[in-house]
């Protein structure tokens, strides 16, 4: 926790690229507990993948919990897996194709329904964005031929998901791990296949040296390894926009030192219910 620190700034003074605060003097990491972090739990955290700065100087994100220490997580066609048993969550929104008779929807249409969406083609093909949920109530529509969910393919390298730039793990946001999260006090096995995925941790957020040298030898502070205990928990989160954000995914585990707090109330929101009386609509258009 910074002590100094100049108010009213980023964390840079403008035109001068000179921090505004000093690090030299901190405070421990400190959080006052009221109750354990449980799946789907929504956190607000310090955005994890930036190194060069103090934890709370990080810019504030919100994220739901979708694994905890110690569970195994996967993801198959965008289906998450916890401990090899499927979710049945109701939260994400995906991207769609909805392919119809022909029939053009309004943008008058798309917006009673609360859809976000373009035609991608003149033979009546669309790019919807939609929960599981509003896709199977489309599929009643009279017109509707086709909604088909979009998904990466199976293998498929994305260099932009974590682990970042890996060239040996093979993993995308709607294919993914298995992977074991990190609990404290566990201790896991470092092979030249898995060191990308536990190097932040070992070096950005439990501040050790990592090297390997030309041999493929792995070296924490100096000393020759093949083993790592974690210092503390991680989390696994995820966007309920699941394939319009970067989450988990893309940057890794989520440290407990960066979390915040829970999300417990929502503040003046006028849409509470906006997703009944959009599906409200959408079964009055059917019948």
């Amino acid at each position: 926790i910074t002590f100094f620190a100049l108010p009213i700034n980023e964390n840079f003074i403008p035109f001068l690229n000179i921090k505004s605060y000093f690090s030299i003097f901190e405070l421990p990491y400190l959080r006052i507990k009221t109750g354990k972090i449980e799946r789907n739990d929504i956190l607000v955290f310090n955005y994890p993948n930036m190194s060069d700065i103090s934890i709370d100087l990080k810019p504030q994100e919100i994220s739901r919990c979708i694994a905890l220490p110690g569970d195994t997580l996967e993801i198959k066609d965008k289906e998450v897996i916890i401990n090899h048993k499927h979710t049945n969550s109701t939260y994400p929104l995906f991207h769609y194709r909805i392919t119809t008779d022909g029939t053009y929807f309004s943008q008058h249409f798309m917006d009673s329904i609360g859809v976000k969406g373009k035609l991608i083609s003149d033979i009546g093909i669309y790019k919807f964005y939609i929960s599981p949920a509003t896709a199977q109530t489309l599929k009643k529509l009279k017109y509707i031929r086709y909604v088909q969910k979009i998904s990466d393919f199976w293998h498929y390298n994305s260099i932009l998901c974590f682990p970042e730039n890996s060239k040996t793990i093979g993993w995308n946001k709607d294919y993914f791990g298995p992977i074991v999260i990190p609990k404290k006090g566990q201790t896991v096995k470092l092979t030249l296949k898995n060191i990308d995925i536990y190097r932040k941790i070992i070096e950005n957020y439990e501040k050790n040296t990592l090297k390997i040298d030309t041999s493929g030898y792995i070296y924490i502070n100096n000393r020759l390894t093949s083993f790592y205990t974690f210092k503390q928990n991680y989390y696994f989160v995820m966007d309920d926009n699941r394939d319009m954000v970067k989450d988990s995914r893309y940057w890794g585990f989520l440290p407990e030192s960066h979390i915040i707090g829970k999300a417990s109330i929502i503040w003046l929101s006028i849409n509470k219910d906006i997703h009944t009386i959009r599906l409200n609509r959408i079964f009055k258009t059917c019948r």
